[in-house]
């Protein structure tokens, strides 16, 4: 019902008009026979706009001139001494004009550049699509490649062919987050992208993370500590979000620890809280500066020093952090330019008992 009114009052030029001139009535009614008691002034701002925003600038500047004419032609034409007063009333309508006149152009002004913004950002999101599914057919093609030359190959036991397919694997996967950082990043942004929660084993995902990264981390000479409870800690989360945030973390730990460094991944109790659960993985890598640790989780920020360390478009931790969030968790950072870097989340643990909610 409230959708149907809506429609008709603003959802058609016929309707807007027609509302810009009840409103007109009413506040130049309530005018009149309240005379000088309240002044509202004011409100004639209100068909002026509605007007202008849904009909048009013409329609608005016509709605201008018209206020000014329901101004005059209210009390104030027929008072007493209006012909004696005709130089004040004159300066008061021209000033009148020159505000609903302001108002006009700010708001097409306002509606114009609203609308530019829509759509440069439809023609992103647009072009991010596009882009990213050709380049996932790509990888998909490249997978598919790299699998069947394995098979086929016959000197498969090749110490140099090994590494060679190991390091074309590992490009496949880290081009695979790349793409899913993107994509995820359009979908955000448009509020299509949905968390479907289910219990999730971080010890088992980290696992997996940190398996496919092992052969770069062996020809950087990175050491890995993996500090695990015994049994699978269990939280209530979308398993192919936590992934990617976990891949996000591994991948940036391993790419911006220089070579012989070490990183750690851990998995404890958050605090004090025995229903918290703490995500962490710190290295020793580059660090980041204060000013920086500002900055990098708002989206194609990269600092000077991770340039010159590793490429990259800068969108991981971002992504990481608004995943998060979907989960009513956030992204923390500690760390100190020179000396390392820890990231870590935290979130409620399920018992192995408890359903999730």
């Amino acid at each position: 019902m409230l959708t149907r009114i809506k429609d008709f009052f603003i959802g058609t030029k016929t309707g807007v008009i027609l509302t810009g001139a009840l409103t007109f009535a009413l506040v130049s009614g309530a005018d009149y026979y309240l005379r000088n008691e309240i002044s509202l002034d004011v409100f004639y701002f209100l068909p002026i706009f509605i007007l202008t925003w849904r009909a048009g600038k013409d329609w608005g500047f016509a709605s201008a001139v018209g206020g000014v004419l329901v101004w005059l032609t209210d009390e104030r034409v027929f008072s007493a001494g209006f012909f004696y007063q005709v130089h004040i009333i004159a300066w008061n309508a021209l000033v009148r004009l020159a505000f609903f006149a302001t108002v006009v152009l700010l708001v097409d002004g306002l509606k114009r550049i609203l609308a530019k913004e829509r759509a440069v950002s439809k023609l992103k999101s647009a072009m991010i699509h596009t882009v990213s599914h050709e380049f996932n057919n790509a990888l998909t093609g490249l997978s598919a490649g790299l699998f069947l030359l394995r098979e086929t190959d016959a000197s498969g036991d090749d110490a140099t062919r090994a590494k060679l397919y190991s390091a074309m694997e590992g490009t496949q996967r880290k081009l695979s987050l790349y793409v899913k950082n993107i994509l995820n990043e359009a979908r955000m942004e448009e509020g299509k992208f949905k968390v479907e929660k289910q219990p999730v084993a971080l010890r088992d995902l980290a696992g997996g993370v940190v398996e496919s990264v092992r052969e770069t981390m062996n020809q950087k000479g990175l050491k890995i500590k993996m500090e695990m409870p015994e049994k699978p800690v269990l939280v209530n989360a979308d398993q192919e979000a936590m992934a990617l945030v976990i891949s996000n973390l591994v991948g940036n730990a391993v790419k911006y620890t220089r070579s012989g460094g070490e990183i750690t991944v851990r998995i404890e109790a958050a605090g004090k809280d025995p229903g918290l659960v703490q995500f962490a993985v710190e290295d020793s890598g580059i660090g980041i500066s204060l000013e920086d640790l500002k900055k990098i989780t708002t989206g194609f920020y990269r600092t000077e020093d991770g340039q010159a360390q590793a490429g990259g478009f800068g969108l991981g931790l971002k992504i990481t952090n608004d995943l998060l969030a979907l989960h009513g968790s956030r992204l923390e950072i500690s760390s100190e330019k020179g000396k390392g870097s820890c990231f870590y989340f935290e979130l409620p643990q399920l018992r192995p008992a408890e359903k999730p909610r």
